[in-house]
């Protein structure tokens, strides 16, 4: 039976590139339209360059890759030569000279083969095969790719009845990641992002950003958004797991793409737990984060167990206008503001975080020492005040970060 014939008669990726590697004495790989490692095989393990490895160990092209392919001009060519084509040996990346070819299915890129040049190239016959089974293996790739949409499905499906508080005690989730098929992380923490202005468009490209940041290779991440809010689960096989290294990292990507677009976002990571039961838990905890970032002045801890008495700062604020509250200190101080600008209630709330010292205050907010001795003495000029009371000090402190955006 011809070669041919023979990757034609074979419905398995691993098995064909496994062949083909054999047959063609030389290394083979194949990668899908993002370039993360599907398969992949060697005559000699020796034969593999060092780029090659790489992309073994990292699953998918590393940044310098990526990088050399765009300038080079490769990436270009994937997206639009249909035959096989050669590239070049790029020894600052540690690539070898390769053949490669997209393998698409009902004319789209499903992925690309690539096979190393070795002492002797290959035929004009072997790069016609090539292109011929090129087709085959963009179907096998399809394949796989509709089986892992119908299994992400799934678990969008148990992620969304976990954020709903569909299931109300420990046994129903665990019911329910069995009956989905979904592997539960061990340790695991939430993170919560939220535009600062409402756009969907934006919001649905910071998942495509989170998604490809965590790669979710290992099934313990997941990526959904509920209503206006992108919910990210950071899931970790050990109690030592990086969760919050990677969450801040994730997160930092978010907040890049989003400046970008001219956009913002506030962020909060929830408390991290081995029991899934308190997934919705954390979640809630990410989102309280969020809500305290919009009632105060100042940036915040990005995680929950660090918002200390911030973490109440909504429950008081809800009080107050509940009850009509307002500071007798606070309205007076918002008068003596020019314009509306609330310099000296950004001063005063500054200057008690920092335990009444003029010099971390200025270098908190930017400005020179005598800017904030000057806003300090109008204050206590306009209002009588005493900071070496520590309820006082505490209460007009509360009543400073409870004070909402208005």
């Amino acid at each position: 039976m011809e070669l041919f014939d023979r990757v034609l008669s074979i419905n398995d990726l691993d098995a064909v590139i496994d062949l083909l590697s054999f047959e063609l004495e030389r290394p083979v790989i194949v990668e899908d339209a993002d370039y993360t490692l599907l398969a992949y095989n060697s005559h000699y393990i020796q034969h593999f360059d060092e780029a090659n490895q790489q992309t073994i160990f990292t699953k998918k092209w590393t940044l310098p890759i990526y990088e050399t392919f765009i300038e080079a001009g490769v990436v270009n060519k994937l997206k639009t030569y249909e035959r096989p084509f050669t590239v070049e040996a790029m020894p600052e990346i540690g690539l070898n000279t390769r053949i490669v070819v997209s393998a698409r299915h009902e004319g789209r890129i499903m992925g690309y083969i690539w096979i190393q040049q070795m002492e002797e190239p290959l035929t004009a016959e072997g790069l016609d095969l090539l292109y011929d089974i090129s087709f085959h293996i963009g179907r096998l790739i399809y394949d796989i790719q509709k089986s892992k949409l119908r299994q992400e499905e799934k678990e969008e499906r148990f992620y969304q009845n976990i954020f709903n508080g569909i299931y109300k005690t420990a046994l129903d989730l665990d019911w329910g990641a069995k009956e989905f098929g979904v592997q539960l992380p061990e340790h695991f923490a939430v993170a919560a992002v939220e535009l600062v202005e409402k756009d969907d468009k934006i919001l649905f490209n910071l998942q495509q950003v989170a998604q490809t940041s965590l790669q979710l290779e290992d099934k313990l991440h997941h990526v959904l958004i509920q209503g206006d809010i992108l919910f990210i689960v950071l899931g970790g096989k050990r109690a030592d797991a990086p969760i919050e290294a990677l969450a801040r990292e994730v997160i930092q990507r978010i907040r890049d793409y989003a400046k970008d677009k001219e956009a913002a976002v506030r962020s909060g990571v929830g408390s991290i737990y081995s029991d899934p039961f308190e997934l919705l838990k954390s979640a809630n905890q990410a989102k309280e984060v969020i809500q305290a970032a919009k009632l105060t002045h100042r940036p915040l801890s990005l995680y929950y167990k660090d918002l200390h008495i911030c973490r109440y700062l909504q429950v008081i604020h809800d009080k107050n206008k509940e009850i009509g509250y307002e500071s007798e200190a606070v309205r007076k101080i918002r008068e003596l503001d020019p314009n509306g600008k609330k310099e000296l209630l950004k001063t005063l709330e500054m200057y008690l975080l920092h335990n009444c010292k003029i010099k971390p205050t200025a270098a908190a907010l930017f400005v020179h020492p005598n800017t904030v001795n000057y806003r300090i003495n109008q204050i206590n000029e306009a209002v009588e005040l005493d900071l070496n009371d520590v309820m006082q000090k505490f209460q007009l402190l509360l009543d400073l970060m409870t004070r909402g955006k208005a």
